[in-house]
């Protein structure tokens, strides 16, 4: 059983801030009213309406549904703007990258202007119901999905990807899917862009069938990313421990988010390490959904610009932990980020009392 090693130690304190930036006083105590804090500022943000990126040079494309969920937790309830895809896109998105989407919705879809920013040029309108998901959280955080209606999101296919989207040096990921459907995808992108590099997430409820789990182990191994929870990695490989999990799932580069902790990443060429999640002071979780898509869409940006794993682990984290502060993904649509080392400049920032008057640095204006 490989060994996992451990990078950074995040816990630790930093100083290396640009040195025109003023510290607060040693030992300094705010007020309640005055902690830093990213909702009221973020809330006071408006995310730019520009038109749909020409994407002159590369891109991210996210396949996968579109949804309206029901959310029900221990904040309340809400009915707001979802999906895998749309959740992935958007934190894309505040890390500047150029993401594109391919999905299908139905013409009762009440949130299109949640596509602003995006290529959205593939997201075809059917007439027929717009996928629906209700789900409700425990005080832990545990998912019950009352209702799981795909909708129009059962005709997302291949053949909705147009060309232009598969230049060589973009990425594709496909959100969860059925995993017959995924294998067509994946065929299909391989048959017409060799060169593009392809990442996949799935979803624990397409393991419990043998047949299933063999193809998701296929599909791993086709792919150049493959984005699971330790729950799910557990899942897929039939073991109650994680290192015998990583040994198992056979993938170009495999990354296991585990929460607050983190995520391991392991491959054929390095050996498992692990990368601690940067704990920051976004206040308390109002709103869990899509979490895990956030930090997928924002790794991949992260990665698709600098190719450096760590720094994109690191950065994902973040992204997905301001997510959370908030109903849906109303925390970081309106979030402009140059490069990703910004997001941690962000948090050293928030860290040290800056966060009001940081937070516009990264406002789409």
């Amino acid at each position: 059983m490989a060994a996992i090693k451990l990078h950074g130690n995040w816990n630790r304190e930093r100083s290396h801030i640009h040195p025109s930036r003023q510290r607060p006083k040693r030992n300094q105590q705010f007020p309640l009213s005055q902690q830093p804090s990213i909702v009221t500022p973020i809330r006071q943000l408006q995310c730019q309406k520009m038109p749909n990126p020409t994407l002159p040079h590369s891109c991210i494309l996210f396949i996968g549904h579109v949804s309206t969920d029901k959310i029900e937790n221990i904040n309340g309830t809400r009915t707001q703007p979802g999906g895998a895809a749309l959740y992935a896109a958007i934190a894309a998105k505040a890390l500047n990258a150029r993401p594109a989407i391919v999905s299908a919705i139905g013409k009762d879809f009440p949130f299109k202007d949640s596509f602003l920013g995006l290529d959205s040029a593939s997201v075809k309108t059917l007439n027929m119901p717009t996928a629906r998901f209700h789900i409700r959280y425990n005080r832990r955080w545990e998912a019950n999905y009352l209702q799981v209606n795909i909708g129009a999101g059962s005709k997302i296919s291949s053949s909705m990807i147009p060309s232009r989207l598969l230049m060589p040096q973009n990425l594709v990921h496909l959100s969860p899917m059925k995993p017959t459907k995924v294998a067509r995808i994946v065929e299909n992108i391989r048959r017409r862009a060799s060169k593009v590099k392809i990442s996949m997430s799935t979803w624990i409820g397409y393991m419990k069938v043998a047949r299933q789990r063999r193809l998701l182990a296929k599909l791993a191994s086709q792919v150049d990313f493959f984005i699971l929870n330790e729950f799910e990695a557990k899942a897929l490989s039939q073991t109650d421990t994680l290192p015998f999990a990583l040994e198992r799932i056979k993938t170009r580069r495999l990354i296991v988010t585990m929460g607050k902790l983190g995520a391991i990443m392991s491959g054929p060429d390095i050996e498992p390490q692990m990368v601690p999640a940067l704990s920051i002071p976004t206040g308390k979780v109002v709103d869990t959904t899509g979490a895990g898509d956030t930090w997928q869409g924002a790794f991949l940006a992260s990665y698709h610009m600098t190719n450096d794993l760590l720094k994109s682990v690191t950065v994902a984290s973040i992204i997905s932990s301001i997510k959370c502060s908030q109903w849906g993904f109303k925390a970081i649509e309106g979030l402009n980020f140059k490069k990703p080392a910004d997001v941690i400049s962000y948090v050293l920032a928030l860290k040290e009392g800056w966060m009001q008057k940081r937070i516009t640095d990264f406002a789409k204006m």
